[in-house]
Protein backbone atom coordinates (compact mmCIF):
# COMPACT_ATOMS: atom_id res chain seq x y z
CA UNK A 1 0.00 0.00 0.00
CA UNK A 2 1.40 3.56 -0.99
CA UNK A 3 1.42 5.84 1.49
CA UNK A 4 0.30 9.05 0.52
CA UNK A 5 2.32 12.68 1.50
CA UNK A 6 -0.12 15.00 3.12
CA UNK A 7 -0.62 18.44 1.70
CA UNK A 8 -1.77 20.80 4.13
CA UNK A 9 -2.57 23.64 2.69
CA UNK A 10 -4.64 21.81 -0.26
CA UNK A 11 -8.41 21.51 -0.68
CA UNK A 12 -9.33 19.16 -3.18
CA UNK A 13 -12.94 19.26 -4.48
CA UNK A 14 -14.52 16.57 -6.34
CA UNK A 15 -18.39 15.77 -7.14
CA UNK A 16 -20.87 12.73 -8.53
CA UNK A 17 -21.86 14.59 -12.04
CA UNK A 18 -21.36 17.99 -14.13
CA UNK A 19 -23.10 21.03 -12.67
CA UNK A 20 -23.44 19.94 -9.13
CA UNK A 21 -21.80 23.18 -7.92
CA UNK A 22 -18.14 22.00 -7.38
CA UNK A 23 -16.65 25.20 -9.27
CA UNK A 24 -19.07 27.59 -7.77
CA UNK A 25 -17.84 25.95 -4.53
CA UNK A 26 -14.23 26.57 -5.38
CA UNK A 27 -14.87 30.37 -6.41
CA UNK A 28 -16.95 30.45 -3.02
CA UNK A 29 -13.58 29.68 -0.97
CA UNK A 30 -11.44 31.94 -2.56
CA UNK A 31 -13.96 34.89 -2.97
CA UNK A 32 -13.74 34.49 0.75
CA UNK A 33 -10.19 33.41 1.91
CA UNK A 34 -8.15 35.50 -0.64
CA UNK A 35 -9.12 38.60 1.41
CA UNK A 36 -6.81 37.49 3.89
CA UNK A 37 -4.09 34.90 2.15
CA UNK A 38 -2.63 33.93 -1.30
CA UNK A 39 -4.87 31.38 -2.74
CA UNK A 40 -4.39 29.48 -6.20
CA UNK A 41 -6.28 27.41 -7.83
CA UNK A 42 -5.39 24.21 -9.93
CA UNK A 43 -8.02 22.41 -12.36
CA UNK A 44 -7.52 18.93 -13.59
CA UNK A 45 -8.97 17.45 -16.24
CA UNK A 46 -8.34 14.01 -17.99
CA UNK A 47 -10.10 15.76 -21.14
CA UNK A 48 -8.43 17.24 -24.14
CA UNK A 49 -10.56 20.26 -24.94
CA UNK A 50 -11.00 22.29 -27.91
CA UNK A 51 -8.50 24.58 -28.86
CA UNK A 52 -10.64 27.73 -28.90
CA UNK A 53 -11.38 26.40 -25.03
CA UNK A 54 -7.55 27.15 -24.57
CA UNK A 55 -7.37 31.20 -25.37
CA UNK A 56 -6.50 33.20 -22.66
CA UNK A 57 -4.39 29.81 -21.70
CA UNK A 58 -0.23 30.65 -21.88
CA UNK A 59 1.27 27.08 -22.18
CA UNK A 60 3.96 26.15 -19.01
CA UNK A 61 4.91 23.52 -20.20
CA UNK A 62 4.00 20.30 -21.96
CA UNK A 63 5.07 16.63 -21.95
CA UNK A 64 3.85 13.95 -24.15
CA UNK A 65 1.18 12.84 -20.70
CA UNK A 66 0.28 16.53 -19.61
CA UNK A 67 0.23 19.97 -20.27
CA UNK A 68 -0.31 22.62 -18.01
CA UNK A 69 -1.51 26.15 -18.78
CA UNK A 70 -1.80 29.35 -16.64
CA UNK A 71 -4.70 31.16 -16.75
CA UNK A 72 -4.95 34.60 -18.16
CA UNK A 73 -8.11 36.52 -18.01
CA UNK A 74 -11.23 35.89 -16.82
CA UNK A 75 -12.94 33.92 -18.90
CA UNK A 76 -16.47 31.50 -18.48
CA UNK A 77 -13.79 28.52 -18.25
CA UNK A 78 -13.47 27.03 -14.79
CA UNK A 79 -9.63 28.32 -14.49
CA UNK A 80 -10.80 31.67 -15.53
CA UNK A 81 -14.01 31.82 -12.97
CA UNK A 82 -11.39 30.99 -10.34
CA UNK A 83 -9.00 33.89 -11.03
CA UNK A 84 -12.31 36.20 -11.37
CA UNK A 85 -13.33 34.88 -7.84
CA UNK A 86 -9.46 36.13 -6.76
CA UNK A 87 -6.89 33.54 -7.12
CA UNK A 88 -3.81 34.79 -7.72
CA UNK A 89 -2.81 32.42 -10.28
CA UNK A 90 -5.04 30.01 -12.03
CA UNK A 91 -3.71 26.94 -13.74
CA UNK A 92 -5.50 24.20 -16.01
CA UNK A 93 -3.70 21.11 -16.26
CA UNK A 94 -5.00 18.09 -18.50
CA UNK A 95 -3.42 14.86 -18.16
CA UNK A 96 -4.39 11.19 -17.67
CA UNK A 97 -4.45 9.37 -14.43
CA UNK A 98 -1.11 7.77 -14.51
CA UNK A 99 0.68 11.64 -14.90
CA UNK A 100 -1.63 13.04 -12.58
CA UNK A 101 0.94 13.46 -9.47
CA UNK A 102 3.83 14.61 -11.64
CA UNK A 103 1.69 17.28 -13.39
CA UNK A 104 0.25 18.47 -9.83
CA UNK A 105 3.57 18.63 -8.14
CA UNK A 106 4.68 20.96 -10.96
CA UNK A 107 2.57 23.69 -10.11
CA UNK A 108 2.62 22.51 -6.45
CA UNK A 109 6.08 22.89 -6.01
CA UNK A 110 6.29 26.54 -7.74
CA UNK A 111 4.80 27.61 -4.42
CA UNK A 112 5.14 24.95 -2.28
CA UNK A 113 2.94 25.85 1.19
CA UNK A 114 3.50 29.06 0.97
CA UNK A 115 -0.08 30.09 -0.63
CA UNK A 116 -3.47 28.17 0.10
CA UNK A 117 -4.37 25.75 -3.12
CA UNK A 118 -7.87 24.82 -4.23
CA UNK A 119 -6.99 21.80 -6.20
CA UNK A 120 -10.60 20.90 -8.55
CA UNK A 121 -9.79 17.47 -9.72
CA UNK A 122 -11.62 13.98 -9.64
CA UNK A 123 -8.58 11.85 -8.93
CA UNK A 124 -5.80 13.70 -7.11
CA UNK A 125 -6.98 12.01 -3.82
CA UNK A 126 -5.74 8.66 -5.67
CA UNK A 127 -2.31 10.24 -4.93
CA UNK A 128 -1.88 12.66 -1.97
CA UNK A 129 -3.83 13.63 1.28
CA UNK A 130 -5.07 17.15 0.89
CA UNK A 131 -5.68 19.07 4.10
CA UNK A 132 -9.86 19.01 3.24
CA UNK A 133 -11.45 16.84 0.65
CA UNK A 134 -14.58 18.04 -0.05
CA UNK A 135 -17.25 15.91 -2.48
CA UNK A 136 -20.32 17.53 -4.25
CA UNK A 137 -23.26 15.48 -4.18
CA UNK A 138 -26.07 15.76 -6.34
CA UNK A 139 -29.42 16.22 -4.87
CA UNK A 140 -31.17 14.75 -7.57
CA UNK A 141 -29.23 11.95 -8.96
CA UNK A 142 -27.10 9.04 -7.96
CA UNK A 143 -24.02 9.22 -7.25
CA UNK A 144 -21.93 7.33 -10.27
CA UNK A 145 -20.24 3.60 -9.54
CA UNK A 146 -17.20 5.13 -10.52
CA UNK A 147 -17.28 8.26 -7.78
CA UNK A 148 -18.06 6.16 -5.01
CA UNK A 149 -14.14 6.05 -3.93
CA UNK A 150 -13.96 9.60 -3.89
CA UNK A 151 -17.21 9.91 -2.00
CA UNK A 152 -16.15 7.42 0.47
CA UNK A 153 -12.31 9.37 0.90
CA UNK A 154 -13.64 12.90 1.22
CA UNK A 155 -13.52 14.65 4.43
CA UNK A 156 -16.74 16.12 3.79
CA UNK A 157 -19.45 16.05 1.82
CA UNK A 158 -21.93 18.76 0.78
CA UNK A 159 -25.22 18.31 -1.18
CA UNK A 160 -25.17 20.53 -4.26
CA UNK A 161 -26.80 24.21 -3.54
CA UNK A 162 -26.36 23.82 0.24
CA UNK A 163 -25.92 26.69 2.44
CA UNK A 164 -22.34 25.59 2.78
CA UNK A 165 -21.04 25.79 -1.15
CA UNK A 166 -22.14 29.36 -0.90
CA UNK A 167 -20.45 29.89 2.38
CA UNK A 168 -17.40 28.59 3.06
CA UNK A 169 -16.54 30.16 6.07
CA UNK A 170 -18.97 27.75 8.14
CA UNK A 171 -16.90 24.84 7.81
CA UNK A 172 -13.69 26.28 6.86
CA UNK A 173 -10.88 28.08 8.59
CA UNK A 174 -7.26 28.59 8.16
CA UNK A 175 -4.82 28.56 10.99
CA UNK A 176 -0.92 28.99 9.97
CA UNK A 177 -1.47 28.89 6.13
CA UNK A 178 -3.24 25.14 6.84
CA UNK A 179 -6.84 24.69 5.62
CA UNK A 180 -8.67 23.31 8.80
CA UNK A 181 -12.49 22.03 9.23
CA UNK A 182 -14.82 23.44 11.82
CA UNK A 183 -16.52 20.32 11.85
CA UNK A 184 -15.06 16.98 14.14
CA UNK A 185 -16.53 14.51 12.12
CA UNK A 186 -17.69 13.94 8.22
CA UNK A 187 -20.84 15.99 7.91
CA UNK A 188 -23.13 15.34 4.90
CA UNK A 189 -25.06 18.87 4.35
CA UNK A 190 -28.26 19.00 2.58
CA UNK A 191 -30.39 21.94 0.77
Amino acid sequence: MNILNEYNNVISICGSRRNVGKTFLGESIISHFSLSYSVISIKISKFKHKAEDKENLKELYKTPHYTIWQELSFTHKDSGRYLKAGASTSYYIECDDSHLLNAFLFVYNLFGSAKLVICESASITKYINPAISIFVESATYQTEENKLRSLRKSTLVLKEKSIEISIPQLFLAVQNYKWITKYTEKVLCYV
